[in-house]
């Protein structure tokens, strides 16, 4: 007898991205093997999104842009599945995707979160060994597309952090670390829940069989911009929050 999978809130956050949204919420009604729901957290876009959502799905509409932790943590809540997938509004999943992810998470209670390898690029593109300053600098300034390490080992395999352009995890877990960190507006707000997560003693793992399609990372920043400004000075703020992490999780 095989035991129903939980269901699944997946948030996606959207600002003003057209029509991407649609493929990233098709790619979540299309998903076997899962019970999903889709959560679209509107981040005050203009016009406003009005994506093709179906029945038992939810919209919640923000005035103005809150920022990318705000927003998400706004759509965890907003929903109760124990299983919650952050989703980009330029991802789409494969069919299958949300089954392996939940697949992974079933397989070990230990396991807080969960992530996928990208199409077309390597696992350490997306996540890996937590990043340090030279990792940082070198990915600014083009020089490297992936994060250190580690080699991925059979069908999933431990990492400090995955990006969040796809998390699945517990909702326990996030209601223990307290979710995301909203002092961040945009970035590194997804590497911090992760190596949150881990000081927790929760494992986090990306998961060979979780394909999804999404854009590599930009690199070469435009660093002379407010945006730019305001990303560099979080980054330095999580390097200086995590700077002893290295010695209190085992490698």
């Amino acid at each position: 007898m095989t035991t129903a999978m939980p269901p699944i809130d997946v948030v996606i956050l959207t600002w003003n991205d057209g029509p991407l949204l649609d493929v990233a919420v098709a790619s979540v009604h299309g998903s076997e093997g899962v019970e999903a729901r889709t959560i679209v957290v509107d981040n005050g876009s203009d016009p406003p999104a009005s994506p093709a959502l179906r029945d038992g799905d939810l919209l919640v509409r923000n005035d103005a842009n809150r920022g990318v932790a705000p927003g998400r943590n706004q759509g965890v809540r907003a929903g109760a599945s124990p299983y919650v997938c952050l989703l980009d509004s330029d991802a789409c999943l494969h069919v299958g995707s949300l089954a392996a992810l939940v697949a992974a998470l079933e397989a070990d209670p230990r396991i807080g979160l969960v992530a996928p390898v990208f199409d077309g690029q390597a696992p350490t593109a997306s996540g890996g060994r937590a990043p340090t300053l030279a990792r940082k600098v070198g990915r600014v300034l083009g020089r490297t597309a992936e994060y250190d390490g580690p080699e991925p080992t059979g069908d999933a395999w431990d990492v400090d952090f995955a990006i969040g352009a796809c998390q699945l995890f517990r909702r326990t877990a996030f209601d223990e670390v307290g979710g995301l960190d909203e002092s961040f507006f945009y970035g590194p707000e997804d590497a911090d829940y992760c190596m949150r997560l881990r000081l927790a003693g929760w494992r986090v793992q990306q998961v060979a069989a979780a394909g999804c399609e999404h854009p590599p990372r930009r690199r070469n920043r435009k660093l002379l911009t407010r945006r730019g400004l305001q990303h560099a000075w979080a980054v330095s703020r999580f390097l200086w929050r995590h700077r002893r992490y290295q010695h209190l999780v085992s490698r």
